[in-house]
């Protein structure tokens, strides 16, 4: 289930872009979007540090069908799965992207992986993802609010030295 947000009513965002002049908008929106998306180092393409949850401590059982225990162990046997080593691939969190909406004047970010929604949605994280410090999207947003904020500035700086 992919995860789509679009971000609205944050106030210190519309009143810092009050003051923005007109022409530097678009530029004080991409930045402070592409902030929010981040990298490696901040932002919701930021994973966060590997700590191991069983299952049975987030679920109170390892299992919920025979099902599921008996693809498990065939998974374990076959090398298929390494459970408890800290290899994640990235793909869910590598994935976050930003698309500008209303010609540059909005944006959306969003995440088409289903392992997005499990890990990181405000409504959809698992269990076992929250347990170990996965941060839902809404925190990772407040928690990088500043630093886009310092991004967006950067922005509007740049242009309004490109138009002296």
């Amino acid at each position: 289930m992919p995860i789509k947000i679009t971000m609205r009513g944050i106030e210190a965002v519309q009143e810092y872009l009050k003051t923005v002049p007109r022409g530097a908008l678009k530029d004080a929106l991409a930045a402070f979007t592409e902030y929010i998306v981040g990298n490696e180092q901040h932002g919701l393409k930021h994973a966060d540090p590997y700590k191991f949850v069983t299952r049975k401590a987030a679920y109170g059982f390892s299992f919920f069908t025979d099902k599921q225990r008996k693809w498990f162990f065939f998974a374990l046997k076959s090398g298929l799965i390494n459970p408890g080593s800290g290899k994640r691939s990235g793909e869910s969190t590598g994935a976050w992207t930003f698309k500008p909406t209303n010609n540059g004047y909005g944006y959306t970010i969003s995440n088409p992986t289903a392992g997005a929604y499990y890990t990181r949605s405000d409504t959809g994280q698992a269990r076992q993802p929250a347990m170990v410090g996965w941060r839902k999207v809404a925190q990772v947003i407040i928690d990088n609010t500043a630093g886009a904020m310092r991004a967006a500035n950067a922005a509007v700086k740049r242009r309004l030295a490109r138009n002296k």
